[in-house]
């Protein structure tokens, strides 16, 4: 190639670059890993002036913390499942849906993007009625035949306790995907009134 084709070739080639037409490559982003650990971190029962035995209550607490050594801040989409089943029935389940409804402090989320700090964490609330995905309530699929009541409380009586397993999967941010928390068993125990018109379950009296 002579002296004038070089520079004719440069002069294209120049010509190319300075019209758009080469682009340097870029890696392509790889999302760090081990960035969120989820837990299902406590569950409560509620009492019974909040929750009386015919319309029982349970509150878990979900925690997301960030494990990784930076931080971190990226767009979210918070979606999941905390799915519970009966260990001793294990055909008896329900899946409770997460969104981004259920994180406590929803300010920790700024145009739809959400930055923690290593060892920073959230909590989700979630509340399950003891029903099943079929609404078949659980407590009447308990051990209730002990002849001799055990009476819990007044008017109340309680069935022995009994295990559910939490499984819980949650995405966060969007380009991490789903985080699974370790399985945890709950033990749960059902309450009946000996007369459901008379206080915990009604108002009035056995008549």
């Amino acid at each position: 190639m002579n002296l004038g084709t070089a520079v004719g070739a440069a002069a294209v080639l120049l010509a190319v670059c300075l019209q758009g037409g080469c682009h340097e490559s870029l890696p392509a982003y790889v999302s760090p890993g081990n960035v969120l650990a989820v837990a299902t971190a406590s569950y409560e029962q509620l009492n019974d002036h909040i929750a009386p035995p015919n319309r029982p209550l349970i509150h878990f607490v979900v925690t997301c913390e960030n494990i990784h050594d930076e931080v971190f801040w990226d767009s979210v989409d918070v979606k999941g499942t905390m799915r519970i089943w009966w260990k001793r029935k294990p055909s008896r389940y329900r899946t409770l849906p997460i969104t981004v409804k259920n994180i406590t402090d929803r300010t920790l989320i700024r145009n739809g993007k959400l930055l923690l700090v290593p060892g920073q964490q959230f909590t989700l609330d979630l509340y399950w009625d003891l029903k099943s995905d079929f609404g078949l309530f659980l407590p009447t699929e308990m051990d209730w035949s002990n002849p001799n009541r055990n009476y819990c409380a007044s008017n109340v009586y309680c069935a022995p306790p009994e295990i559910f397993v939490v499984e819980v999967a949650l995405t966060v941010y969007d380009r991490l995907g789903s985080v699974s928390a370790p399985t945890r068993e709950v033990t749960i125990i059902g309450r009946a009134c000996v007369c459901s018109y008379y206080p915990p379950c009604g108002a009035g009296g056995c008549g």
